[in-house]
């Protein structure tokens, strides 16, 4: 699953492959709109059963206002699943989107994203919504 990335500005050791992102609009929209959330701390995980495994993460202007900071964030929190999912390999098929959003608590490092998720995936790896079975889609875009 995760590979190296080679020359790469920063330093990561995970890189989460591209055919993991979530990139179709629609079920982004049907994950906001339906899908099972958990919370904790800063973090919240919105997911729903799918045919294969994708992820989203979501960093809002409010909180940081610079793109710089909402990229970092980003960036962090995409290293932090690619090492968890080198971990969880038998992670059900489910479309997820990871939210981070406050401000308050310390700067977000590697470690402390990877501590954050990391029972929030088991959460989603025994959710019974997940390992339902899913439906084909109608629309994929």
């Amino acid at each position: 699953m995760p590979k190296e990335e080679k020359n790469s500005p920063y330093p990561t050791k995970n890189v989460l492959s591209r055919h993991y992102s979530l990139k179709s609009t629609l079920l982004s929209g049907k994950l906001l709109s339906t899908g099972t959330r958990i919370r904790k701390g800063p973090f919240t995980i919105i997911f729903i059963p799918y045919h294969e495994f994708n992820i989203g993460f979501s960093v809002p202007k409010r909180f940081f206002a610079k793109a710089h900071s909402r990229n970092r964030v980003k960036r962090l929190l995409r290293e932090a699943s690619a090492s968890l999912l080198s971990h969880y390999p038998d992670l059900p098929k489910a479309a997820i989107i990871v939210k981070y959003g406050n401000k308050k608590n310390p700067p977000l490092t590697l470690k402390t994203a990877v501590d954050s998720l990391a029972p929030l995936f088991l959460e989603v790896k025994n959710s019974n919504q997940a390992n339902v079975q899913p439906r084909e889609e109608q629309g994929k875009g």
